[in-house]
């Protein structure tokens, strides 16, 4: 009977030591990076690109984590793509397609993205990309 009255007298003790587990499991998956393999996806934006426009011409997205930029060229009747000069960043969609890229911005700042196609930044095909926290 001592074995059986000690064992219930465990089972709060057990119970805490569970919860104790769950939680620090929980802590430890929330504060992975996003570049760990089998961690969060990391974050995703999304362009729209039309005839000599995006939208949203303005996006955020935060310094130093992994983020997926799409472009959504579904709509349009030709090639576009988003050019970041000063973050050699490059994304090109054929018409009809839409296609993303992952990459890690660790420069803060604003930064002018454009479509490269002769005569579509003069048309008005440019945004900003703006690094930072957020």
């Amino acid at each position: 009977m001592g074995a059986r009255s000690r064992g219930r007298r465990d089972h709060p003790f057990h119970f805490a030591i569970a919860t104790l587990a769950l939680v620090a499991a929980a802590r430890a998956q929330a504060n992975l990076s996003p570049m760990v393999p089998g961690g969060p996806q990391p974050a995703e934006i999304k362009i729209n690109s039309t005839e000599f426009k995006y939208s949203p011409a303005s996006v955020r997205v935060p310094a130093g984590h992994a983020v997926t930029i799409v472009l959504d060229n579904s709509g349009a009747e030709t090639e576009h793509g988003i050019f970041v000069p000063a973050l050699g960043f490059r994304l090109e969609a054929k018409a009809g397609e839409t296609v993303g890229k992952t990459a890690v911005f660790d420069q803060t700042g604003e930064f002018e993205f454009s479509c490269e196609l002769p005569g579509h930044r003069e048309a008005g095909m440019k945004g900003m990309l703006i690094v930072g926290q957020l």
